[in-house]
């Protein structure tokens, strides 16, 4: 059997049984039937495994260059690198998709076999809704739409191989699995929504439930975004991280509206409010999460992230109008039982600074929205094609970041329902003084445009609110429980991970918007033409270079220019390249970066002498705090994660005062 036959075979193997699946947990919802209900889980386990075998016969293909199946020919030659051949199946269309099929008959098998167990009838309905997602994937990789197992003919010697931006840095091997990720497993709060829907439950148990999983899927998103960005600058050769390319942000919108998701679940447990618009947050991310996958794969922009026109992008569109259709529907009809007995109340509460900040978070994916969808709309009626860049995001977003990373300072130092002048007094006083050192830090920098230094005095006061909110939990578990100041910080992220996590969330922000805010503020930028042996100055730096020079690797051709940075301390060697590959129109930039935590010099090789190596035109950025980006990047990762982390549980009462051993208490159980 061959690895196509075999990769075929499972994936429509799996299709029935996903059927099935699907139809046995609507029996067991509406029957109340065990049996059905042990049915359909069993089916998730075998969806699972044959998908599972697909992906291995997939990656068989690629490792052993099995030309005829027509996505290897696409996105694999002889040439390419073990790694990059093992990681080539998320480097095309119909690879892609199976990785996500995976990715989702892994969280429904998770649904089916522990969810199941707690809430049983609304769990087992967003089963039937996970299984019938299955189904549409199954069913468009056993048709021509996006069937990885196709064959080449006729069957050729050797490959395309991938995308030369695809293979030439290991940040491949992170950034699409961790998008995927983020994207699939928002699957899970979006199916126990409808299924609350449909079931007419008015409270929060779905929002409980899905709690943890709306929270992985956020902080691998984010994380996926940011590994991309930092992708971007390491690879692309143009000395940024963030073009507003459409694919980008498709990404960053479904990020956008869970971030709002996230805070605005929090007033639904406090207070019972915003039953509705949870809803709606829901279902707009994961909207979202399916628009951005129609973006990637349907060929309709123009972007380095995209995939080239392909049969997927009108089934997408259809499946992304029947999302919506389906949920409005649902949300519309149970509209009366989501009613809500009482309002926000006071403008100055938690509650309602959360809204507010929903709301922005809202504004700024719709600018976003707008920016990137009307380029496409313009040239479907009209066909002119037109290009909205940054200067457009800038003007908008900037603005709305800098109104966002005001909130986040001031919703936490709120109580809920509302806050008195003392209260005010006491929680704004410090974070408002350090506002002001942070607006003099940047002055004192010589940064001196309106928005950096706004960013400043906003970052210093939100990161004044995170040390204090850390210090009086500190001081409190101290007081109570007679702690060190060390194991009194540990015991807060311990056992109440959700709460002091998403200060650490807040910190990572806040590195993340000096980092941009400095690095786009002070970038000095020189480009120069030199002779082996010339030198040029960027800054407190100078760039020497030595000489040309060409490199063969088995996939590519490299020429390179050896550089020698020295000054401010720095003295290192830098090979900034052209790369040139054999199925590639034009060389692909690879910069050379000497990275530093006060900032980074990041070289180009623009041009050289074709004919010899009597010159090379150099372009030399240096960055400040550029690599905090990334830093800050895994501060919001590890704030996720603390957040994420099961609670432990507590002891009983009666134990924790001594009154009955623990061994006394399971004998009585």
């Amino acid at each position: 059997m061959t690895w196509a036959d075999l990769g075929a075979s499972a994936l429509r193997a799996a299709l029935p049984i996903a059927i099935w699946g699907c139809g046995a947990a609507v029996y067991a919802v509406a029957r109340r039937d065990g049996r059905a209900l042990a049915s359909a889980r069993w089916a998730t386990v075998l969806v699972l495994a044959f998908i599972g075998l697909a992906v291995f016969a997939m990656e068989g293909a690629l490792l052993s260059h099995d030309f005829s199946i027509l996505y290897v020919a696409q996105n694999n030659a002889r040439e390419t690198p073990l790694f990059f051949t093992a990681i080539s199946l998320w480097a095309g269309l119909a690879g892609s998709i199976l990785l996500w099929a995976l990715v989702l008959a892994g969280a429904t098998a998770y649904v089916a076999w522990r969810g199941t167990r707690d809430l049983p009838r609304l769990a087992t309905t967003a089963l039937a809704i996970l299984l019938g997602m299955s189904v549409f994937f199954l069913l468009i990789m056993t048709t021509p739409v996006a069937d990885p197992f196709t064959r080449a003919d006729p069957v050729p010697a050797n490959g395309l191989g991938p995308n030369p931006l695809l293979q030439n840095h290991p940040l491949m091997a992170l950034h699409p699995p961790l998008l995927y990720l983020g994207y699939v497993l928002f699957s899970v709060p979006f199916a126990y929504a409808i299924a609350s829907l449909i079931l007419g439950e008015a409270g929060d148990r779905w929002l409980v439930a899905t709690r943890r999983f709306a929270l992985v899927s956020w902080g691998l998103l984010g994380l996926g975004i940011v590994v991309g960005s930092w992708w971007s600058y390491a690879v692309l050769g143009w000395g940024g991280y963030w073009a507003w390319d459409p694919v980008e942000n498709a990404a960053l919108m479904p990020w956008l509206v869970a971030t709002a998701y996230l805070h605005s679940v929090m007033v639904e447990e406090k207070r019972r409010l915003l039953r509705t618009w949870n809803l709606a947050l829901v279902v707009a991310t994961f909207a979202l999460t399916i628009l951005g996958t129609f973006l990637t794969r349907s060929g309709v922009v123009n972007s380095v992230h995209s995939f080239t026109q392909s049969a997927i992008g009108p089934v997408l569109l259809g499946y992304l109008a029947a999302i919506v259709v389906l949920s409005v529907g649902l949300i519309l009809w149970r509209m009366p039982r989501l009613a809500e007995a009482e309002g926000i109340g006071a403008p100055l509460s938690r509650e309602a600074i959360f809204l507010v900040q929903n709301v922005v978070f809202v504004a700024a994916t719709v600018t976003v929205l707008l920016g990137t969808l009307y380029p496409v709309f313009a040239e479907a009626l009209t066909g002119a094609q037109l290009s909205i860049g940054r200067p457009y995001f800038d003007r908008v977003e900037v603005p709305l970041a800098l109104a966002l990373l005001f909130l986040m300072g001031v919703g936490p130092q709120l109580p809920w329902h509302g806050a008195s002048r003392a209260t005010l007094e006491r929680q704004f006083t410090a974070p408002i003084l350090a506002a002001a050192a942070g607006a003099a830090v940047a002055l004192a920098a010589g940064l001196d445009g309106a928005f950096t230094v706004l960013t400043y005095a906003l970052a210093f006061f939100v990161a004044a609110t995170v040390v204090q909110e850390f210090a009086r939990g500190v001081r409190a578990r101290g007081t109570l429980h007679g702690e060190p100041p060390a194991v009194a910080f540990v015991n807060l992220l311990r056992r109440s991970g959700r709460r002091y996590g998403g200060y650490v969330v807040h910190l990572g922000i806040v590195v993340v918007a000096l980092a941009i805010a400095t690095s786009q503020a002070a970038t000095i930028q020189v480009e120069q033409t030199l002779s082996p042996g010339g030198s040029m100055t960027a800054g407190p730096y100078t760039i020497t270079f030595g000489a040309l020079r060409d490199a063969a690797e088995p996939q590519r051709d490299l020429v390179y220019a050896d550089l020698t940075v020295t000054g401010n301390g720095v003295q290192e060697n830098v090979r900034p390249a052209l790369a040139f590959y054999p199925n590639a129109t034009q060389a692909i930039g690879s910069p050379g970066i000497a990275p530093g935590p006060r900032e980074d010099v990041y070289t180009i090789l623009s041009a050289y002498d074709t004919r010899g190596s009597s010159w090379a035109t150099i372009r030399v950025l240096v960055m400040p705090l550029v690599s905090w980006l990334w830093i800050g990047g895994g501060i919001v990762g590890i704030g996720a994660l603390i957040a994420a982390l099961p609670q432990p549980k507590r002891r009983p009462v009666a134990q924790r005062a001594g009154a009955l051993p623990a061994e006394a208490e399971g004998a009585r159980m």
